[in-house]
């Protein structure tokens, strides 16, 4: 063979490869830029680089699409379908949520937008990272603008994907053949939304706090500092962009993420009241950033820097007022150049450190005392059982204090003694004031009785016939509280039923089926504010712990009862309580170990003591 033949037979083979290269890539098209056509895999491809895939996605169904909501990463809890219902007017959302939010590339792709599609409503979500990078520049393929948005020339930028490695093309089509086995593993993305799928995320168990954090410890480490070198750039950024929207006639809103307190640790709260001040005088916008009511509770998050969907509805029922909607007390706040000083000085304030100290304290939880009960159970112990169980416990050098003083010492205002204990009753049966009090009054011992409102005084139930133990009044319970050994709590004034075959009976404080988070919420506040009321006007204590029927609560149930005043709730989950110093979640779902007949006395003094 000469050379000359040599030479054209090699570079045919050159060319046939890259032929060969950018075939293959065009097919299997893992960033979605050349339309997707053999696949039409597309949440495969916006889990590649959703700021290519998305505009790839949109050059074929933008016509679907009249409103956009454009940010990073966190935006995506910030529902289109529900955009959608409250701007009304026939609005139809798409997110174009993009890993590392970048006031650049916001910017960019509302000039795509707005003069491709001419959208008629453009909602910006800011988060506060972006403070640290203005254009960052992209460092491979996951990062990086679209051509037609960025603005480099379009043959440069469709070469580099028909060149592209073809190991991203070989992983699409080994995704494509695991995904039978696990769906979820390449759906990150919902392509006809924009929006991240968290459907697993989503059906996590968040109501147990303690379990919660076991589970997640890891989602929560510190993020690391966050310098604030792209300050003013993002607010001039932001000012072209809300120019450029509104000089086209579509509507423009700016809604700021919620920040875990993990997240905020990140900051530097002096340059983040500069930051806000300079934004308020560009626009006013729907703040959910900083030291909030929900900034300390990890079970809104995902993790240090992503909060949950049901803080995006959250956020969105507080923007619309929505009634059927729960909004946690002291979040939310349409910020305006007049109040913005107000506002970052209370929301980028960081609450005290915490000291360290912490107490473990039991609880006993006990409900009727009674020698012949009609039917032998758990919660009912004879009248001899239960002063043993005093004698015991007191013999084991255990002294008795108040939830209130569990209160106070959270609050750094007394101390606790060695070995705390506190006692508690369920229901407010008659056997209390009969047995009980007495007992612990001559011990010197304290305890709290939590009471069912519709009950006080009841010798027989409301239904006829059902079985029924009599319930103290409220002058027997005004004399235990006055007494100083008794304290009267909240345990529901008629929430402590369980469902019978009438759907509409609650299982204690749960929601019912299908009810809104508004509707939930205002049934609860009214059932326990009531009791509450009922409590003060006849036995004149404070209010300020709530005991869960039947233990039954929920994360929502917990923020409610905060956003009420209370301090602290009992739950019936079993085990010992790390009450920490500064820290009121330390309160809340507090644990309880029953005082059962079948429980020797000595061995429940041991149980106490954590043996």
């Amino acid at each position: 063979m000469t050379l000359r033949k040599w030479l054209t037979a090699f570079v045919a083979s050159l060319v046939l490869g890259a032929g060969l290269v950018a075939g293959f890539n065009v097919l299997v098209d893992p960033f979605g830029v050349f339309g997707d056509k053999v696949l039409g895999w597309h949440a495969y491809n916006m889990n590649n680089n959703p700021r290519v895939a998305k505009i790839g996605y949109l050059d074929q169904y933008h016509d679907r699409y009249n409103s956009y909501i454009i940010g990073g990463s966190k935006s995506s809890s910030i529902s289109p379908e529900l955009l959608n219902d409250y701007y009304g007017d026939g609005a139809s959302f798409y997110s174009m949520l993009m890993y590392g939010g970048d006031f650049n590339d916001y910017e960019k792709t509302v000039y795509y937008l707005m003069d491709q599609y001419k959208p008629k409503n453009i909602v910006l979500h800011m988060s506060l990272q972006e403070i640290s990078h203005f254009n960052e520049k992209a460092t491979d393929f996951k990062q990086s603008l679209h051509g037609k948005v960025s603005g480099e020339p379009q043959w440069r930028f469709y070469l580099d994907y028909l060149k592209l490695n073809p190991s991203y093309s070989y992983a699409k089509l080994e995704g494509y053949a695991k995904r039978a086995a696990d769906p979820y593993q390449f759906a990150t993305f919902i392509p006809e939304t924009g929006v991240y799928n968290k459907e697993r995320r989503d059906a996590e168990p968040v109501d147990d706090r303690e379990a919660f954090m076991a589970a997640n410890k890891a989602a929560f480490a510190p993020f690391g500092k966050l310098e604030a070198v792209a300050l003013d750039k993002n607010v001039m950024s932001l000012k072209r962009i809300k120019e450029y929207v509104e000089s086209r006639g579509a509507t423009f809103r700016l809604i700021t993420g919620a920040t875990s307190e993990q997240e905020m640790k990140s900051y530097d709260l002096a340059a983040l009241k500069e930051y806000w001040a300079k934004l308020a005088e560009v626009t006013d916008f729907w703040d959910f950033t900083g030291y909030t009511g929900i900034s300390g509770d990890p079970r809104y998050f995902y993790d240090t820097m992503h909060y949950r969907n049901t803080l995006g509805k959250m956020m969105l029922g507080y923007i619309f007022e929505d009634p059927d909607v729960y909004v946690p007390a002291d979040f939310g706040h349409y910020t305006t150049k007049e109040n913005v000083k107000e506002q970052a000085e209370k929301v980028f304030a960081a609450p005290p450190a915490l000291s360290g100290e912490k107490a473990t304290v039991p609880i006993l939880v006990y409900h009727h005392i009674d020698d012949n009960p009609y039917e032998p159970n758990s919660l009912i112990i004879p009248v001899a059982k239960f002063r043993s169980d005093m004698e015991a416990i007191k013999a084991a050098g255990f002294q008795t204090v108040s939830l209130q003083q569990l209160i106070d010492y959270v609050d750094g205002k007394s101390e606790l003694p060695d070995n705390p204990l506190v006692i508690t009753f369920d229901d407010g049966y008659l056997s209390n004031y009969e047995y009980a009090y007495p007992v612990l009054k001559e011990l010197g011992m304290h305890a709290t009785i939590s009471a069912i409102g519709w009950s006080v005084g009841r010798d027989e139930h409301r239904i006829p016939g059902k079985q029924f133990y009599p319930h103290f009044t409220w002058e027997q319970a005004k004399e235990m509280e006055d007494s100083g050994v008794i304290d009267i709590q909240n345990h529901s004034f008629d929430m402590h039923e369980t469902p019978p075959e009438d759907s509409d009976v609650r299982n204690g404080v749960l929601p019912k089926a299908g009810e809104s988070t508004g509707a939930y919420a205002r049934a609860l506040t009214e059932d326990v504010q009531y009791m509450k009321e009922q409590i003060e006007k006849h036995v004149g204590g404070e209010v300020n712990v709530f005991t869960y029927p039947f233990g039954f609560y929920t994360h929502l149930s917990e923020q409610i009862l905060r956003d009420l005043g209370y301090r602290s709730t009992l739950s019936t989950k079993s085990g010992l309580n790390e009450i920490v110093k500064g820290d009121p979640r330390t309160l809340f779902a507090l644990k309880r170990i029953n005082g059962g007949p079948e429980v020797p006395s000595e061995v429940l003094a041991q149980r106490l003591q954590g043996k």
